[in-house]
């Protein structure tokens, strides 16, 4: 197995970093004074646990931001992992080999790859069509994970997913968002994602944490990371201008709507709010 793409935040969090299908996916470790918390699996295409066992020996939970492939298909390197009840659905989905095998050939085709490259090796497709978390459990009822003089919050972010997730790294100030809040955009037009305007009340429940100064910093799951705040208030207002109405027809139409370089992508069938 590859080794893993190890980054260095400070001394106590680290990002992995898994690049396949045309785009990176991030994984990152919060270690406590006695536990640690990793937040994602990705694809399990590189040995994430053993770079953990060289940076940390404390107990270890591990934790999906939401239930697509992209950010489950490392669970089977560990006893258990937390997912939001709310995404369970397609958590099996993405698990169920036929539907997976489906999208691993939709992003195939989305970013150019030739199918026939999905049967070499060093893609590994049918690892992750077949991985599989041993045990998957709900998040704690206290909504938090306390690692030791770190607790990291879990706030639900419905959108990209309805059991979305984020989790609020307290005293860091540090907002580790999932695919809520990437560099580039969000897409909310899978049949699991919820319509804008539920999108845009999660956006700006983490505006109003932001302008209590509880959040500083985003380290979205792809893209460039870290990210400042102001990404949330160019999300709410791209969700404002689609729910307006303030956007072309043609747009509309497209369910893809660009805003100072972040594209929303919806379902123009359940936008929500007034239109």
């Amino acid at each position: 197995m590859k080794k893993a793409k190890v980054t260095k935040i400070n001394e106590t969090t680290y990002r992995f970093t898994e690049a396949a299908f045309g785009t990176d996916v991030y994984m990152y470790l919060l270690i406590g004074e006695k536990s640690a918390l990793l937040i994602d699996t990705a694809y399990g295409f590189t040995d994430v646990p053993s770079a953990i066992k060289k940076i940390t020996d404390l107990p270890l939970t591990v934790v999906n931001t939401h239930g697509h492939m992209d950010h489950i298909h490392g669970n089977h390197f560990y006893d258990q992992v937390h997912v939001s009840e709310a995404d369970s659905a397609v958590f099996e989905r993405h698990c169920n080999a036929s539907y997976l095998m489906s999208l691993v050939e939709q992003v195939a085709e989305e970013n150019r790859i030739p199918k026939i490259l999905l049967k070499l090796p060093m893609l590994n497709v049918k690892g992750v069509v077949t991985s599989y978390p041993s045990v998957r459990v709900p998040l704690p009822e206290q909504m938090y994970f306390e690692l030791g003089n770190r607790r990291d919050e879990i706030l639900p972010t419905p959108g990209h997913t309805a059991g979305s997730v984020c989790f609020l790294d307290v005293d860091n100030h540090w907002l580790f968002a999932g695919d809520t809040a990437c560099h580039d955009g969000v897409l909310l037009n899978f049949p699991e994602s919820t319509n804008v305007a539920v999108f845009r009340e999660s956006i700006q429940k983490l505006i109003a944490l932001a302008e209590e100064g509880k959040i500083h910093t985003l380290y979205p799951s792809h893209q460039d990371t870290p990210q400042s705040v102001d990404l949330l208030y160019t999300y709410k207002d791209a969700c404002d201008m689609i729910l307006s109405n303030s956007i072309s027809k043609e747009e509309f139409d497209a369910g893809s709507f660009t805003y100072h370089g972040l594209t929303v992508r919806f379902d123009n069938q359940r936008i929500g709010g007034k239109q």
